[in-house]
C-alpha cells in the first residue's frame, strides 16, 4: 500500500525542511514516488503520484500565466504535490502557484529550510522498500536479514558477506558479461567446480549473476533466491541501471554512507579496487565533481577517472547522487597551491573531453593525512560543491579553504538563525529593492567586493560617482549603519554571504526580473 502525503512529510528529511502546507489535502493524497527537477516542461515526464521537489529555478521570471500553466501541467500528469524551496529563486511562495494548486487539488508545500533533495528521495526510497517488500517476506528470516542490510544502506560488500555466512560458502557478483565485479570477504570455503548460480534481474533486463561458490543444496538455493532480489535492490538503491556495480563504486558508496570507516577495512577494499598503497607520510587527495542534473552522472565517471589518472596516477572513482567522487594519491607536502594547480590541470582535461560541458565545479577537500580521514574528506568535498552550487559559482576548481566562511556559517547556524541574521542585517535593503526594483543590494555587494573603493565600484556598476554616493547614503539611512565602521562592514559582508547561501541568488542579478 502506498503512503499518504502526510506519512511522507513525517520522514526525517522532510521534517527537517520545515514544510508549510499552503494548499491541498495531505491525508488523501497518495504518493508513488518523490522526484526533483528544475525543468519547466515537466508534465510530460511524470507518470502520476509524484511529489515534485524544486528550487523554482526553472520558474524564475515566468509570467503569472506561465506559472498557472505549469501547475496545470503537473495536475494533468497526476502529480500530487509540488514542494518548493522558498528564499532561493523566490523569496516567498508565488501566489499564482498556490492559487492554481488549490484550484487543481494539488498540494503545494513551501520548504523553509534547505535539505538536499537527494536525501529526501533516498528517504522515500527506503520507506517504499520497507512497505512493499518487508511485509511480503515477513515470515522468512533469510529475507529479513538481507533486506535489513539494504534498507540500512550497508553496501554491497556487507550484503555479499551476509549471503556468504548464510550459505556457508564464498559469493561472487558477476556483471552481464560474466566479469567478477564484487566478491564476499568472509574467507568462507570457495569451490572452483561446484556453483549455485542465480540471475539478478532489473525491471527490464538482467543486471548480472550471483554465484554461490559451493555445492548446490536446498539451503543454498533458497538463500540464492532471496539474495538475488536483495542484490538487485542494492544496485537500484544507488542508481545503477546498468549491469554492474564495480569494486570502486562499492567502496565509494560505503564511504559516503558512513559504513566503511576502519583504516584496515578501507585499505583492503581500496586495494581490491586497484588502489596502490600510499607511500609513508603521503596524503590522500579527495575531490567531488558536481555534474549538471540533466546529465546522468555515471556517464562522466570514466572520464573523470581518466583525467585524474593522467595527472595524479593511482585513483579510485565512484558516484554519489549527482557527484563523481575521487580518491587519489597525494604527496608528503600537499600545499594549497600545489593541490589547486594539480586539480586545475585535471579539470581542464575533463572539460575538453566528451561531456565536459556537463561539469559544474570540482570541489577539493583539505588533504587527508591517511585513510582514516577519507570519510570526513569525502563529506567535506561534497559540501564544497553543494555550497558552490547554492552560492552561484558555476565552474572551476574550489578548495575547501575557498569557501571557509560559507562552511562556518553552515556549520554553526540553524536555518532559522541564519534567516534571522540575514533579515536583521539586510531585511530593509532587500525589501526596498523588491518594492522599487532598485539596485541597493547590488550596490552594497559591489562596494564591499571592491573594498570600499568608490571609483572602482562606480566603474563596475557603470554609473557616475555622484550616483554611487547617493546610493551609499540611502543604504546607510535605510539600515542605520555607517559604511565607514569596519565592524559593521564585516557584518554586512557576512550577511550577504549568508543570503547568497540561503537563496542561491547572485546580488548582482537577484532583482533584475522582479516586478517593480
Amino acid at each position: 500500500m502506498l503512503p499518504t502525503l502526510r506519512q511522507v512529510l513525517a520522514m526525517p528529511s522532510f521534517k527537517a525542511a520545515a514544510i508549510e502546507v499552503l494548499a491541498g489535502d495531505v491525508d488523501t493524497a497518495v504518493v508513488r514516488w518523490v522526484h526533483s527537477s528544475e525543468v519547466y516542461e515537466m508534465g510530460g515526464l511524470l507518470s502520476g503520484g509524484e511529489v515534485l521537489l524544486t528550487t523554482g529555478l526553472g520558474l524564475h521570471g515566468r509570467s503569472p500565466e506561465q506559472l498557472t500553466a505549469y501547475i496545470d501541467q503537473l495536475a494533468d500528469a497526476g502529480c500530487v504535490a509540488l514542494a518548493m524551496e522558498v528564499g532561493r529563486s523566490f523569496l516567498t511562495a508565488p501566489p499564482e502557484l498556490v492559487e492554481a494548486s488549490r484550484r487543481r487539488g494539488l498540494a503545494f508545500l513551501a520548504l523553509h529550510a534547505v535539505v538536499p533533495f537527494e536525501r529526501m528521495v533516498e528517504d522515500f526510497h527506503d520507506l517504499m522498500l520497507r512497505r512493499t517488500l518487508g511485509s511480503a517476506q515477513a515470515g522468512e528470516p533469510v529475507w529479513q536479514e538481507l533486506l535489513s542490510l539494504v534498507v540500512a544502506g550497508q553496501g554491497m560488500t556487507a550484503l555479499l558477506d551476509k549471503v556468504s555466512r548464510l550459505a556457508g560458502c564464498a559469493v561472487d557478483l558477476l556483471d552481464a558479461d560474466g566479469r567478477t565485479v564484487e566478491r564476499s570477504t568472509t574467507g568462507a570455503e570457495r569451490s572452483e567446480t561446484e556453483r549455485t548460480i542465480h540471475d539478478v534481474r532489473g525491471p527490464t533486463n538482467s543486471l548480472g549473476r550471483l554465484v554461490l561458490c559451493g555445492r548446490a543444496t536446498t539451503r543454498r538455493t533458497a538463500v540464492a533466491n532471496c539474495a538475488a532480489v536483495a542484490v538487485a535492490l542494492e544496485l537500484g538503491r544507488h542508481g545503477d541501471v546498468g549491469p554492474r556495480q564495480s569494486l570502486a563504486q562499492s567502496v565509494i558508496t560505503d564511504v559516503v554512507g558512513g559504513v566503511l570507516t576502519s583504516h584496515g577495512d578501507l585499505s583492503e577494499r581500496l586495494t581490491a579496487a586497484g588502489w596502490t598503497p600510499l607511500s609513508e607520510g603521503h596524503h590522500v587527495l579527495v575531490a567531488a565533481v558536481d555534474v549538471d542534473r540533466q546529465t546522468p552522472v555515471r556517464e562522466l565517471a570514466d572520464q573523470v577517472r581518466d583525467a585524474v589518472r593522467a595527472v595524479l596516477g593511482s585513483c579510485v572513482v565512484g558516484t554519489a547522487a549527482n557527484h563523481v567522487i575521487v580518491l587519489a594519491h597525494g604527496w608528503a607536502s600537499a600545499s594549497p597551491a600545489r593541490v589547486r594547480a594539480t586539480f586545475t590541470e585535471a579539470d581542464e582535461l575533463l572539460r575538453r573531453g566528451p561531456g565536459g560541458s556537463a561539469v559544474r565545479t570540482l570541489g577539493v577537500a583539505t588533504p587527508a593525512e591517511d585513510l582514516s580521514g577519507v570519510g570526513a574528506a569525502v563529506a567535506q568535498a561534497r559540501e564544497v560543491v553543494q555550497i558552490a552550487r547554492r552560492f552561484g559559482t558555476r565552474t572551476g576548481v574550489i578548495l575547501a579553504r575557498d569557501v571557509g566562511v560559507q562552511r562556518l556559517l553552515a556549520a554553526g547556524t540553524t536555518p532559522a538563525s541564519l534567516s534571522s541574521f540575514v533579515t536583521e542585517q539586510l531585511g530593509s535593503l532587500i525589501a526596498y529593492d523588491t518594492a522599487h526594483s532598485a539596485d541597493l543590494v547590488r550596490t552594497l555587494d559591489a562596494y564591499l567586493a571592491h573594498r570600499g573603493g568608490k571609483a572602482r565600484t562606480a566603474d563596475f556598476l557603470g554609473i557616475r560617482r555622484q550616483s554611487l554616493y547617493a546610493r551609499l547614503t540611502r543604504i546607510e539611512k535605510l539600515m542605520g549603519v555607517s559604511l565607514d565602521d569596519p565592524a559593521q562592514v564585516v557584518c554586512l559582508g557576512l550577511a550577504l554571504t549568508a543570503w547568497r547561501m540561503r537563496t542561491g541568488l547572485d546580488p548582482q542579478a537577484a532583482f533584475e526580473r522582479l516586478p517593480g
